[in-house]
């Protein structure tokens, strides 16, 4: 199932995105949350609270000084919607393969190479999240990064493709194999601000502007 999530920790803009109708969850890293909060697991469970239908990726923070324990603490503030968010460094992999033994469910984040999507499917991850834009201009990277981690993909494990910075690059997220985008509002909003669309439904719209007809 194709899936839209909104890369913020910012619970105005979750607000927005959620009534626009976009939006499954929301995504968070330490840099979206220290924008917001000095306490991310507290902030956490309040956006938990205030959108009981939104799944939410949780990156741990270092916030609370050891990393296990915070992911812990994240994964029972709502263990059906909370998916663990690891780095894709050796540390990160380790720190993976503990929570998901242990049932939580993880993804592997700054998934910049192939081998990711391999270690994520050994280690029993539900996804995998590619920087795209970062790919794009980082000569060590592959430019189509959601493509070669698609090509290599065996099982079920997602890609959700983020640092999406434009309309253009989140279509060919979808293009080149991703399960699911996640984006900023301004992106998300973008996406649906389609110029033909408007024009239509503005003549539409003409049609009965001065009609005050009861509804039967």
């Amino acid at each position: 199932m194709t899936s839209i999530y909104l890369d913020s920790g910012d619970s105005e803009q979750i607000r927005s995105a959620a009534e626009d109708g976009l939006i499954r969850g929301f995504t968070t890293n330490p840099t979206l949350l220290r924008q917001v909060t000095d306490d991310p697991l507290r902030h956490c469970c309040e956006l938990l609270g205030k959108y009981d239908r939104l799944e939410v990726f949780y990156q741990p923070t270092g916030a609370y000084g050891d990393l296990e324990a915070e992911s812990w603490a994240a994964w029972r503030l709502d263990p059906q919607r909370m998916t663990l968010k690891l780095m894709s460094t050796p540390s990160g992999i380790a720190l993976a393969r503990r929570l998901a033994d242990g049932g939580a469910r993880v993804a592997l984040t700054a998934a910049q190479s192939p081998t990711v999507m391999i270690v994520a499917e050994a280690i029993g991850c539900e996804a995998v999240i590619p920087y795209v834009d970062r790919a794009w201009r980082d000569q060590r990277t592959e430019s189509h990064l959601v493509r070669s981690l698609a090509q290599v993909r065996h099982g079920a494990t997602r890609i959700i493709a983020a640092s999406v910075k434009n309309a253009g690059q989140f279509v060919q997220a979808y293009r080149d194999g991703a399960d699911a985008v996640t984006a900023p509002l301004d992106v998300l909003r973008a996406v649906t601000a389609d110029a033909a669309a408007i024009e239509a439904e503005q003549a539409f719209t003409a049609e009965y502007a001065d009609a005050a007809l009861p509804l039967p």
